[in-house]
Protein backbone atom coordinates (compact mmCIF):
# COMPACT_ATOMS: atom_id res chain seq x y z
CA UNK A 1 0.00 0.00 0.00
CA UNK A 2 0.37 3.71 -0.31
CA UNK A 3 -2.08 6.71 -0.14
CA UNK A 4 -2.12 9.05 -2.72
CA UNK A 5 -3.99 12.19 -3.52
CA UNK A 6 -3.72 14.11 -6.74
CA UNK A 7 -4.12 17.76 -7.75
CA UNK A 8 -7.41 17.43 -9.77
CA UNK A 9 -8.99 19.53 -12.50
CA UNK A 10 -13.02 19.75 -11.73
CA UNK A 11 -13.65 16.40 -13.00
CA UNK A 12 -11.48 14.35 -10.97
CA UNK A 13 -8.80 13.89 -13.57
CA UNK A 14 -4.93 14.56 -12.98
CA UNK A 15 -3.70 17.92 -14.74
CA UNK A 16 -1.36 17.72 -17.04
CA UNK A 17 2.49 18.31 -16.00
CA UNK A 18 2.72 22.38 -17.18
CA UNK A 19 6.27 23.35 -17.74
CA UNK A 20 7.18 26.49 -15.72
CA UNK A 21 10.10 28.69 -15.32
CA UNK A 22 10.84 26.32 -12.50
CA UNK A 23 11.00 23.11 -14.41
CA UNK A 24 13.22 21.50 -16.97
CA UNK A 25 12.89 20.75 -20.69
CA UNK A 26 14.97 18.13 -21.89
CA UNK A 27 14.58 17.45 -25.73
CA UNK A 28 11.10 18.61 -25.16
CA UNK A 29 10.30 16.23 -22.36
CA UNK A 30 9.02 18.11 -18.83
CA UNK A 31 11.33 16.77 -15.96
CA UNK A 32 9.32 15.64 -13.66
CA UNK A 33 10.56 17.10 -10.17
CA UNK A 34 10.58 14.45 -7.33
CA UNK A 35 10.97 15.56 -3.64
CA UNK A 36 11.62 13.04 -1.37
CA UNK A 37 11.65 13.58 2.06
CA UNK A 38 13.69 11.15 4.94
CA UNK A 39 14.44 10.85 7.90
CA UNK A 40 17.53 8.59 7.61
CA UNK A 41 15.20 5.39 8.86
CA UNK A 42 15.43 1.81 6.82
CA UNK A 43 11.94 3.21 6.08
CA UNK A 44 13.23 6.04 4.11
CA UNK A 45 15.16 3.29 1.50
CA UNK A 46 11.69 2.39 0.51
CA UNK A 47 11.04 6.06 -1.02
CA UNK A 48 14.35 4.98 -3.39
CA UNK A 49 12.83 1.30 -4.36
CA UNK A 50 9.64 3.35 -5.59
CA UNK A 51 11.64 6.04 -7.44
CA UNK A 52 13.61 2.99 -9.31
CA UNK A 53 10.30 0.97 -10.43
CA UNK A 54 8.33 4.22 -10.83
CA UNK A 55 10.21 7.15 -12.65
CA UNK A 56 12.56 7.03 -15.82
CA UNK A 57 15.60 8.23 -15.24
CA UNK A 58 15.67 10.21 -18.11
CA UNK A 59 12.19 12.49 -17.44
CA UNK A 60 13.06 12.70 -12.93
CA UNK A 61 14.97 14.74 -11.49
CA UNK A 62 14.72 13.65 -7.53
CA UNK A 63 16.05 15.93 -4.68
CA UNK A 64 16.57 13.87 -1.41
CA UNK A 65 15.46 16.22 1.34
CA UNK A 66 16.74 16.04 5.36
CA UNK A 67 14.88 18.20 8.10
CA UNK A 68 17.20 17.55 11.21
CA UNK A 69 15.24 19.30 14.51
CA UNK A 70 16.98 22.55 15.61
CA UNK A 71 19.50 22.06 18.42
CA UNK A 72 18.03 23.08 21.91
CA UNK A 73 19.62 23.66 24.91
CA UNK A 74 20.34 20.83 27.26
CA UNK A 75 18.92 20.80 30.50
CA UNK A 76 19.13 24.53 31.77
CA UNK A 77 19.84 23.23 35.60
CA UNK A 78 22.20 20.38 37.25
CA UNK A 79 20.70 17.74 39.49
CA UNK A 80 20.25 20.05 42.40
CA UNK A 81 17.97 22.25 40.57
CA UNK A 82 21.00 25.34 40.30
CA UNK A 83 21.50 27.17 37.43
CA UNK A 84 24.19 25.88 35.21
CA UNK A 85 26.22 28.18 33.24
CA UNK A 86 26.03 28.29 29.28
CA UNK A 87 28.22 26.57 27.39
CA UNK A 88 30.56 28.74 25.26
CA UNK A 89 29.13 29.46 21.97
CA UNK A 90 32.16 27.56 20.21
CA UNK A 91 31.36 24.50 21.63
CA UNK A 92 27.66 24.56 20.49
CA UNK A 93 28.53 25.14 17.44
CA UNK A 94 31.09 22.49 16.96
CA UNK A 95 28.10 19.90 18.08
CA UNK A 96 25.59 21.55 15.46
CA UNK A 97 28.82 21.21 13.14
CA UNK A 98 29.21 17.14 13.53
CA UNK A 99 25.83 16.81 13.58
CA UNK A 100 25.43 18.54 10.06
CA UNK A 101 28.36 16.42 8.96
CA UNK A 102 26.58 13.47 9.78
CA UNK A 103 23.94 14.42 7.67
CA UNK A 104 25.10 15.67 5.09
CA UNK A 105 26.83 12.26 4.73
CA UNK A 106 23.72 10.33 5.26
CA UNK A 107 21.75 12.34 2.58
CA UNK A 108 25.31 11.65 0.07
CA UNK A 109 24.84 8.10 1.49
CA UNK A 110 21.19 7.81 -0.25
CA UNK A 111 21.59 9.92 -3.69
CA UNK A 112 24.92 7.05 -4.31
CA UNK A 113 21.90 4.81 -4.59
CA UNK A 114 20.38 6.17 -7.62
CA UNK A 115 23.85 6.99 -9.89
CA UNK A 116 21.16 6.78 -13.08
CA UNK A 117 19.25 9.65 -12.33
CA UNK A 118 19.63 13.77 -11.66
CA UNK A 119 19.98 13.80 -7.64
CA UNK A 120 20.21 16.55 -5.37
CA UNK A 121 20.51 17.23 -1.88
CA UNK A 122 19.23 19.45 1.16
CA UNK A 123 19.71 19.77 4.53
CA UNK A 124 17.32 21.78 6.24
CA UNK A 125 17.00 22.64 10.29
CA UNK A 126 13.14 22.58 11.78
CA UNK A 127 9.87 21.19 11.91
CA UNK A 128 9.79 18.64 9.40
CA UNK A 129 6.16 19.02 8.25
CA UNK A 130 6.52 23.17 8.50
CA UNK A 131 9.97 22.98 6.61
CA UNK A 132 9.18 20.33 3.80
CA UNK A 133 6.05 22.16 2.38
CA UNK A 134 8.14 25.40 2.07
CA UNK A 135 10.85 23.22 0.48
CA UNK A 136 8.41 21.83 -1.72
CA UNK A 137 6.91 25.41 -2.51
CA UNK A 138 9.73 27.59 -3.10
CA UNK A 139 11.51 24.23 -4.89
CA UNK A 140 8.46 24.10 -7.77
CA UNK A 141 8.44 20.11 -7.50
CA UNK A 142 5.56 18.57 -8.91
CA UNK A 143 5.21 15.80 -6.27
CA UNK A 144 6.44 14.27 -3.10
CA UNK A 145 6.86 10.75 -2.48
CA UNK A 146 7.51 9.79 1.36
CA UNK A 147 7.11 6.81 3.90
CA UNK A 148 5.13 6.84 7.45
CA UNK A 149 6.23 6.16 10.21
CA UNK A 150 5.10 2.63 11.84
CA UNK A 151 2.75 3.72 14.96
CA UNK A 152 0.90 0.83 14.95
CA UNK A 153 -1.87 -0.77 13.90
CA UNK A 154 -4.37 2.04 15.46
CA UNK A 155 -2.40 4.87 13.54
CA UNK A 156 -2.45 5.05 10.06
CA UNK A 157 0.25 7.65 9.28
CA UNK A 158 2.94 9.24 11.22
CA UNK A 159 2.55 12.98 12.38
CA UNK A 160 4.81 14.35 9.58
CA UNK A 161 3.02 12.59 6.29
CA UNK A 162 -0.19 13.40 8.00
CA UNK A 163 0.78 17.14 7.96
CA UNK A 164 2.07 16.92 4.40
CA UNK A 165 -1.28 15.66 2.83
CA UNK A 166 -3.61 17.98 5.11
CA UNK A 167 -1.43 20.84 4.20
CA UNK A 168 0.16 20.32 1.20
CA UNK A 169 -2.91 20.20 -1.59
CA UNK A 170 -0.72 21.83 -4.03
CA UNK A 171 1.15 19.40 -4.82
CA UNK A 172 0.97 15.76 -6.07
CA UNK A 173 1.63 13.36 -2.50
CA UNK A 174 2.71 9.72 -2.73
CA UNK A 175 2.92 8.27 0.98
CA UNK A 176 4.34 4.56 0.90
CA UNK A 177 3.91 1.41 3.97
CA UNK A 178 7.06 1.24 5.71
CA UNK A 179 9.02 -1.54 4.74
Amino acid sequence: GKWVTNKSTPFGRPQPCKPTASNMMIGGTHMKKILLPIDGSPRSLRTIQEIKQSYDPKETEITILLVTPEPRPHKMTDDNDEVKPMPDHDEIKSVDENDAEVSRQLLASFARMMPEYKVDTALRFGNPGPEIIGFAKEGGFDAILMTRSSRGCTQKMGSVSTYIVRNASFIDITVLKGI
